[in-house]
């Protein structure tokens, strides 16, 4: 080998390894965006211990595996939402929970192009990372040639992927951040509290009574209806001020949405009737 040979085949040698760095950095990014995106695909817990919840989540996403993220990936961000397992909580479960699910809507063919994919990089990051020295023929300026192109191309594609990963996460850092919004509203809290009044016990055994009406018309009178509910469950009754905000039973009543009422004059006084609303609120 010349003089000038042994000048190239060096500076290929130095070409290799600075692109060999420059894969596994690029490579390494793909692995941050993917702790990136699950650590806000799924929020879940009580008041009490969702802030707990998502810092394991975090600590545990920061010493997971290539193989376990995408096997996260898979599970958690890639699988439509009928095909997801709920997880049992830990917490009391007269607690009110919240669980939000943030995912990527793909069709079934490009979930399993992008899960072939982000396998298929993997291997290679495997490869490059773990097994490259034997592969690496340094006595050929050729065969050295060859190395840094297939370097570049591995670069290419894993470029195009990072950039996939990066609309996906902030389109999911923009959902997260909607969502919270939403909770921080007016309208949520309405709505949350609605549906906590709503599958409440006290409403369950209201709903229970009024299903068979005591009158021929399909009216119940409340009072009627709240002594027999209180005779199951006394305690399903009980702090109705603290618990959703009004004293009144008709209040509650009228707030849940789920019954008709209406008052019934009496020669001396009136008093409330109830009875199913045939068409719920959605």
């Amino acid at each position: 080998m010349d003089k000038a040979q042994q000048t190239a085949l060096r500076a290929l040698k130095d070409e290799v390894l600075r692109k060999v760095g420059r894969n596994l950095l690029l490579n390494q990014e793909i692995e941050y965006l993917l702790k990136s995106i699950l650590g806000i695909a799924r929020i879940e817990g009580s008041i009490a211990d969702a802030a707990t919840r998502l810092e394991a989540r975090q600590q545990n996403l920061s010493t997971s595996s290539m193989g376990m993220l995408l096997k996260r990936v898979r599970e958690e961000f890639l699988t439509s939402p009928e095909e997801m397992r709920d997880d049992e909580y830990s917490v009391e479960t007269s607690l009110p929970r919240v669980k939000t699910t943030v995912q990527i809507e793909l069709s079934p063919a490009d979930r399993a192009s992008l899960e072939a994919e982000l396998a298929a990089l993997a291997k290679e990051r495997n490869e490059l990372a773990h097994h490259f020295l034997p592969h690496l023929k340094t006595e050929s300026v050729e065969r050295m040639a060859e190395t840094v192109a297939r370097l570049d191309q591995q670069k290419d594609r894993v470029v195009a992927m990072s950039n996939r990963l990066k609309s996906m996460r902030d389109t999911a850092h923009q959902a997260c951040q909607a969502y919270a919004a939403f909770l921080q509203s007016t309208e949520f809290q309405e709505a949350f509290e609605l549906v906590w009044l709503q599958g409440s016990r006290m409403i369950e055994l209201l709903l229970e009574t009024v299903a068979k009406p005591r009158r021929a018309d399909g009216w119940t009178d409340l009072s009627y209806a709240q002594s027999m509910a209180r005779a199951k469950e006394p305690d399903a009754f009980a702090d109705r001020k603290i618990r959703y905000g009004e004293q009144s039973l008709k209040a509650l009543v009228m707030k849940s949405q789920l019954f008709d009422v209406a008052e019934e004059v009496l020669p001396k006084g009136q008093r409330t009737l109830i009875r199913i609303r045939q068409q719920r609120p959605c």
